[in-house]
C-alpha cells in the first residue's frame, strides 16, 4: 500500500508539474512577481498532493524567530521537501541554487525569471561574488535568502561539512538576521528515493545567530545548532511514526558515495577552521 501511494504521488507530482508549467507559461512575460506566483502555486499544489496521496503533512515550530521582511535562512537539506516548503512559509524566497537547475526545460526558466540566485559552482571565487551580488539584490527587494550550507541533499544522520558561503553572507550583511533551520524531511522523503512515508515533517526555525562572530566560531556554532536539533527531530519522527531508520553503516556508505561524486574529502574534524 505504501508503494502504491508513493506511485500515486509521483504521477501527480511529475504530471502536475508539466501541466502547471504549460498552463502558466504566459506568466513568463509578466515580470518577476508573476513568475514567483508560479513557484508558490507549484509548491502548494505539491504539498496537497503529498497530503492526500501519502499522508505527508508539515509542522512548523519556532516561527516567532522568523523576522518579517528580509533575512538569511540557513537550512538543513535532506530532501526535495524543503525546497517545496519555504514558499509556503515566507512571502518572497530567493533560493541560492546550482546553475544546472536553470537548464531544466520550463522549470529552469521560471527559476530565472522569479529571481532565484543561480551559482556556477565551477567558477571558483567568481561564484562567491555572484552569490553575494544576487543576495544583495534580493535583500534590497525585501526578500528572504535561503541557502543550504551542505550544498546537496544529505541523508538523515550524515555529517557533511558546511560550505563557507554562509559566513560570506553573514559577514557581507551584518545587519541582516541569519536564521538556522533544522528539519527531518529525509525521514519521510529521502534523496532519490521512490518511497514516501506518511507523517508530519517538522521544520524548526531557531533564534538568529549572534552578530559579530569570527569565521571559526560562526561555522562551528551554526553547524552544531542545526545538526544537533536535526538529530533530535529525526529521532522524534522515527519514534512517533515508526519510520525506517538508516544504520550508521548505511549513512557512512551513502556519504562516502556522495563525497566521491562531489570530490569532497572525508571529514575528520568538523571543528577545524578550514571548511570545505
Amino acid at each position: 500500500m505504501i508503494a502504491l501511494r508513493a506511485l500515486l504521488f509521483n504521477v501527480l507530482f511529475f504530471g502536475g508539474t508539466a501541466v502547471l508549467c504549460i498552463v502558466l507559461l504566459p506568466l513568463m512575460v509578466c515580470g518577476r512577481k508573476a513568475n514567483q506566483f508560479v513557484g508558490h502555486a507549484w509548491c502548494r499544489l505539491t504539498q496537497l498532493a503529498l497530503r492526500y496521496s501519502v499522508g505527508m503533512r508539515k509542522r512548523f515550530t519556532g516561527l516567532e524567530n522568523l523576522p518579517e521582511g528580509p533575512c538569511i535562512i540557513v537550512a538543513k537539506h535532506q530532501s526535495a521537501w524543503e525546497t517545496l516548503t519555504f514558499h509556503t512559509v515566507v512571502t518572497d524566497p530567493a533560493y541560492i541554487l546550482k546553475k544546472e537547475l536553470t537548464r531544466i526545460p520550463l522549470v529552469g526558466q521560471f527559476l530565472i525569471l522569479s529571481g532565484q540566485i543561480a551559482v556556477d559552482r565551477s567558477a571558483g571565487s567568481q561564484a562567491l561574488k555572484d552569490m553575494i551580488k544576487g543576495a544583495a539584490k534580493a535583500l534590497e527587494e525585501n526578500r528572504q535568502v535561503i541557502i543550504f550550507p551542505e550544498g546537496t541533499r544529505t541523508p538523515p544522520g550524515s555529517n557533511r561539512p558546511y560550505h563557507p558561503g554562509i559566513f560570506a553572507l553573514y559577514k557581507a550583511f551584518p545587519d541582516t538576521k541569519v536564521i538556522p533551520v533544522a528539519l527531518n524531511s529525509g525521514m519521510f522523503w529521502g534523496r532519490d528515493s521512490f518511497m514516501k512515508y506518511g507523517g508530519r515533517v517538522t521544520m524548526e526555525f531557531m533564534p538568529a545567530m549572534e552578530p559579530g562572530l569570527d569565521r571559526k566560531t560562526f561555522m562551528k556554532e551554526i553547524k552544531n545548532r542545526i545538526d544537533t536539533r536535526t538529530r533530535e527531530l529525526e529521532a522524534e519522527a522515527q519514534a512517533e511514526f515508526q519510520l525506517p531508520m538508516l544504520t550508521s553503516d548505511d549513512i557512512d556508505a551513502k556519504q562516502e558515495q556522495e563525497d566521491a561524486q562531489l570530490g569532497v574529502a572525508p571529514v575528520k574534524d568538523t571543528s577545524s577552521d578550514k571548511v570545505s
